[in-house]
């Protein structure tokens, strides 16, 4: 039987995660999450699983409306599971991929985490040792990877009341982020930054890009930008950008054209 891993990513830490699964299983297809995406999930899957980035300690606002709204098939034997990966502590975004399937009768069979390169250049500047961490992330990754082929079960808490209202307070706010993001001199108008948007939020008006107001704060245009052009306000100018070393823009925004 099929296999299908749906991913959110911003840097390419969590496609890099789909696609080390996607490698372990037979014929798996690897999905992404984004704006105008085929909302219904087939039936027949052998395994159904979702990968994305940790945004104040629960899901990218993308993901949870994914998980709200897509029509899934009724479950019967297929086997579903929930990856994230985080710098700092995962928080309630496992707990909040259980509920949310649960309202469309599906259970969550597995979830788990791999700690990965943390990356909110937004909020502090990153480390150097890239390739150091990264690598540790493949490492921590296989035994969440040798679980998900194996089809093993793992209980799911209901996270924490506390944790929920910071991730709620701050995501609801996530949509007018790019009111703050600036455009400097050294934009060379090359699309990149429009090619990697999930949200479809920037188009380009005489070359220089436009942000809308439904920003998912993925920070993807500011990361995959060659010329660090784009930066949120004035904090980010001089820090360090990050993409993952094996995945670069290209491959992220030929996902976002696939046909399903």
């Amino acid at each position: 039987m099929k296999n299908r891993v749906y991913f959110f990513t911003g840097t390419g830490n969590s496609l890099n995660v789909a696609q080390n699964i996607a490698a372990s299983l037979d014929d798996c297809e690897v999905v992404a999450i984004h704006k105008g995406m085929n909302p219904t999930v087939p039936s027949g899957f052998e395994r159904i699983g979702f990968v994305f980035p940790v945004y104040f300690w629960g899901l990218p606002r993308m993901v949870a409306d994914f998980l709200r709204t897509a029509k899934f098939p009724v479950q019967g034997d297929t086997y579903y599971f929930a990856v994230a990966t985080f710098g700092g502590i995962i928080g309630n975004s496992l707990p909040q991929v259980k509920r949310l399937l649960s309202t469309n009768d599906v259970k969550l069979n597995y979830g788990g985490g791999v700690r990965s390169f943390a990356n909110a250049v937004s909020f502090y500047e990153m480390k150097e040792d890239v390739e150091k961490i990264t690598r540790k992330a493949d490492t921590r990754a296989q035994k969440v990877i040798a679980a998900i082929a194996a089809r093993r079960p793992r209980k799911i808490g209901n996270g924490l009341k506390q944790i929920e209202k910071i991730y709620q307070r701050n995501i609801s706010r996530f949509p007018e982020r790019a009111k703050a993001y600036t455009v400097n001199a050294d934009c060379i108008s090359c699309g990149i930054c429009v090619s990697v948007c999930p949200a479809q939020n920037i188009e380009l008006v005489d070359g220089r890009p436009v942000f809308g107001d439904h920003c998912e704060a993925c920070l993807a245009c500011i990361q995959h930008c060659p010329k660090r052009a784009l930066n949120d306000g004035e904090k980010t100018q001089a820090r360090r950008r990050y993409t993952h070393p094996a995945i670069g823009y290209k491959m992220i925004a030929n996902y976002y054209h696939k046909e399903e």
